[in-house]
């Protein structure tokens, strides 16, 4: 199968970091509020210049602390939606993971973070189980999303129409699940949609099992009153 198809340049020599401690995926939606001098500063230059950053994760980046991504190490770019000002000069963002891309070069570390990073997708596989895989996780997807929608799971989004690409599903289904940012990186640096999707099963049914018993408790509860949340 064919993998995503994505309209970005094959090379990207200027572009604007963001090193935080959460994970981006391709198709995702991040809410920012940007209060610090530099971060001003670069989405301003990110504005002004197409409305596209980076996003590194760096397990260990802290306010005030300088922490650039390594030379090949895997982010996300993202587009910017919508700003927001408000007082101060600060600003809430809206933007949307686009496609992943690996760094390359350090142009500059201050005032913020300017990179060389080439895009990537996943790599091409003649897998005559992937649409198994595909069909499978789909089902599991799908009841993962009624089991959150049922918990009003707020923080999940329900998409009507889900991905009909394997790589774009199994990039959706690994943004959601309740797992840590470690493991959303190492998810997120596959090249196998294959063994993305092999590895994210048993993730899933853990996060089914675990919504399926707060349901049940939930439903006990409204039946005698009793019950009480784990």
């Amino acid at each position: 199968m064919r993998g995503m198809e994505i309209e970005t340049p094959e090379r990207l020599d200027d572009l604007p970091i963001f090193p935080l401690t959460t994970v981006l995926f391709p198709g995702a939606i991040l809410p920012l509020h940007i209060f610090e001098d530099r971060y001003k500063e670069m989405m301003r230059f990110a504005i002004e210049n197409g409305g596209l950053f980076g996003l590194s994760y760096i397990e260990n980046a802290f306010m005030g602390r300088e922490t650039p991504p390594e030379v090949g190490s895997v982010g996300c770019l993202a587009r910017i939606n919508a700003v927001m000002p408000v007082e101060q000069g600060r600003m809430n963002i809206v933007s949307t993971g686009l496609v992943r891309y690996r760094v390359r070069g350090l142009n500059q570390t201050l005032p913020f973070i300017l990179a060389r990073v080439e895009p990537f997708t996943d790599d091409i596989e003649h897998d005559e189980n992937m649409t198994e895989l595909y069909n499978d996780q789909m089902e599991m997807y799908k009841k993962f999303l009624a089991a959150s929608q049922a918990l009003d799971e707020g923080a999940i989004p329900f998409e009507q129409d889900l991905p009909e690409d394997p790589e774009a599903l199994s990039l959706l289904i690994a943004s959601v699940l309740p797992i840590e940012n470690h493991t959303k990186q190492q998810l997120l640096e596959m090249t196998s949609t294959r063994v993305r999707l092999t590895r994210l099963r048993p993730f899933v049914l853990q996060a089914l099992a675990s919504y399926s018993k707060r349901i049940e408790i939930v439903d006990r509860a409204k039946g005698n009153g009793h019950a009480k949340l784990q």
